[in-house]
């Protein structure tokens, strides 16, 4: 057996989830200890090279990417089948919060929260660029409040929403167990039996469980708050104050340059009401393994400690595969932003979704033959378990 088919059944009879979520640092964390390179920064740079291509195509410039064959061509059949007028550009990192949008964060919103909604500006558009797997929102207590008050505020209000918005409040804010003195992620905590014993944890995945379906049956029952939470999600209007930061364009693209776009200027457009019919909003928990200088070792070079810091998010469109007027796309090789999405492979066979996950480990084969030891040392890890994410046709 090769190490590409060791991979997959590794993660396919190890976890119930059977790929690893790039929204979770417990998977983030165990996929570089078992295969030596972050797939995050895999993931970003291959999302970040169709960007790329489409901005040289509208800039007339013929620079040929190394991930993306044929990018050249690519990038122009993207441009003109969209009609993309004008200079392209990416973006600033990020944009200030808007008055609006800071009033739910204590200290004013900051760090990742500030990354625009936009990826890429082509003439007077702002673009959000979907490849493959991506998400609208995945966000913290404060975020998560944030837009939720916002399409609140738009909509008849019920007792309802007024209740939800009180447990909204009560999730769990950044908690670090250090001072517990507690180690382990949730996966490790869960399979040692000590997570139902972490009281705070315990009782924020309670909240979590309740949530998440009252959430839920607010979607299903609400279709003005749907939309206007999903409109501020996808486009960041409120959070970004319209400014160069909140998308007004979604561009929908396989590697092959088959694209479609949508422009974005209300809660009330067909598209908007198209995705919040299929968005399904959860609730659960993130955390990032603490790390000290002193703890650096050439065993350790990142100088983990084994303590982690645990918070509530609240996700909307997590793990979403494009899927719009491009016939056949089961049949084509393209990459996505989260080389795991294969929910689609799934509605076949076991035996075509192992054919197609090959596939993508091929991808990574590269990295996977250069870090030998990682990679034979991965046969002894315990992996984390979880659900499949819900899968969107954008």
């Amino acid at each position: 057996m090769n190490i590409i088919d060791r991979v997959i059944l590794e993660w396919s009879y190890k976890t119930k989830k059977g790929y690893p979520d790039i929204n979770s640092q417990e998977d983030m964390d165990l996929f570089e200890s078992m295969f030596g390179f972050s797939l995050k920064e895999s993931d970003t740079s291959a999302a970040f090279e169709m960007e790329k291509v489409i901005v040289d195509a509208a800039n007339g410039k013929e620079e040929h990417s190394k991930l993306i064959p044929n990018s050249v061509e690519v990038g122009k059949k993207i441009v003109s089948s969209l009609n993309l007028n004008g200079p392209g550009k990416f973006p600033a990192n990020t944009y200030q919060a808007s008055e609006k949008w800071n009033t739910y964060f204590p200290d004013g919103a900051k760090g990742s929260t500030l990354t625009p909604k936009t990826d890429i500006v082509v003439g007077d558009k702002k673009i959000s660029v979907k490849t493959g797997a991506a998400q609208l929102m995945s966000g913290g207590r404060s975020e998560a409040m944030a837009t939720f008050y916002t399409a609140a505020k738009k909509v008849p209000r019920d007792e309802f929403i007024d209740e939800l918005g009180k447990k909204l409040e009560g999730l769990l804010p950044t908690t670090d167990l250090t001072k517990l003195g507690i180690k382990g992620n949730k996966g490790e905590l869960e399979k040692a039996g000590q997570f139902a014993k972490v009281e705070v944890l315990k009782k924020a995945d309670e909240a979590h469980k309740a949530f998440k379906v009252e959430l839920r049956n607010l979607f299903n029952n609400n279709d003005a708050f749907a939309k206007e939470f999903t409109y501020e999600a996808m486009t960041g209007e409120t959070k970004f104050g319209g400014s160069e930061g909140t998308a007004d364009y979604f561009l929908v693209t396989d590697y092959d340059g088959n694209a479609k776009g949508h422009t974005v200027n209300s809660s009330s457009d067909e598209y908007v009401a198209k995705i919040s019919k299929q968005v399904k909003p959860d609730v659960k928990f993130k955390s990032s393994q603490k790390t000290k200088v002193s703890a650096k070792t050439a065993d350790n070079p990142k100088g983990k400690t084994g303590f982690y810091s645990f918070w509530s998010t609240v996700g909307l469109g997590i793990d979403m595969a494009v899927n719009e007027a491009i016939e056949n796309i089961d049949s084509k090789e393209f990459l996505t932003e989260n080389k795991f999405d294969i929910v689609k492979w799934f509605k076949s066979t076991v035996k075509k979704a192992f054919d197609k996950i090959k596939e993508v480990f091929s991808k990574i084969k590269s990295n996977l033959v250069n870090s030998w030891k990682n990679t034979f040392d991965y046969l002894d890890i315990e992996v984390e378990t979880g659900n499949m994410n819900p899968v969107i046709n954008w």
